[in-house]
């Protein structure tokens, strides 16, 4: 009996385990000849910002842009493995100028054509950012900390300094609308939306303005979670489009 559950955790280890080995035997060359795919540039709806204290987000979109494709970059790489490959974004840097590529504005097919061609690559993503709102919530002030520094160092200047910047709290919200495309056809192959939100977050509100400074942090919190989700799409619609063929 001892022996007969024995085999038995044996075959449940090897059907685990077969798999597993058997994803890990591709060759070079075998690996060189998965199709590959491009990601191109996040765009923003032009009313993206709109309602925002500025804050240095507008000027920082093309790092939001190379945030949200190192995110796709490490989901697709991870879930795709043996299936499909990411150009890196180097190589898409390469063709910019010979594109002309600017960071606004719509990416029609033709140029997605024209793109993925120049890359060698089987398969285009391009992304939108549709959506990155906030709600401001109860904040508490940093005023009073200024008020503070200033009695005990007896310098209003470091006071000032000290309370220029303090913490509320906001709700964020963002959408990412992507679409992937095959090269040789220009077939939009999917088309997906999905949001999220990140609650009751604090952040550093600068001045009497109420800027709220750009957090690298924060944006991978709204945006993590869709990535998460979109990327499974992404790969069953690329395998699905391989089996067809």
């Amino acid at each position: 009996m001892r022996l007969h559950k024995l085999l038995i955790s044996l075959l449940a280890v090897l059907a685990i385990a077969v798999p597993l080995s058997a994803q890990k035997r591709l060759s070079k060359e075998e690996k060189a000849k998965l199709p590959r795919i491009a990601i191109l540039d996040f765009k923003t709806a032009p009313d993206v910002w709109h309602g925002w204290h500025s804050g240095g987000w507008g000027n920082n979109m093309g790092t939001i842009s190379n945030q949200l494709r190192d995110l796709f970059t490490t989901e697709i790489v991870e879930k795709g493995k043996n299936k499909l490959r990411v150009i890196e974004r180097e190589r898409l840097n390469d063709i910019r100028g010979e594109l002309n590529f600017q960071q606004s504005g719509e990416v029609d097919t033709a140029t997605v054509q024209k793109i993925g061609k120049l890359l060698g690559v089987k398969y285009v993503m391009t992304g939108k950012i549709t959506r990155f709102s906030y709600k401001e919530g109860g904040f508490g002030t940093g005023w009073g900390v200024g008020a503070l520094v200033g009695r005990v160092t007896g310098d209003g200047m470091a006071g000032a300094v000290a309370g220029s910047v303090h913490v509320k709290k906001f709700s964020f919200s963002g959408r990412l609308d992507i679409r992937l495309i095959e090269v040789e056809t220009g077939e939009i192959l999917g088309a997906w939306k999905d949001e999220d939100k990140v609650d009751d977050t604090s952040v550093k509100v600068a001045g009497t303005g109420g800027d709220i400074q750009y957090d690298e942090e924060l944006v991978n919190k709204v945006f993590e979670p869709i990535v998460a989700r979109l990327a499974p799409k992404i790969l069953r619609a690329t395998v699905s489009a391989n089996e067809d063929e």
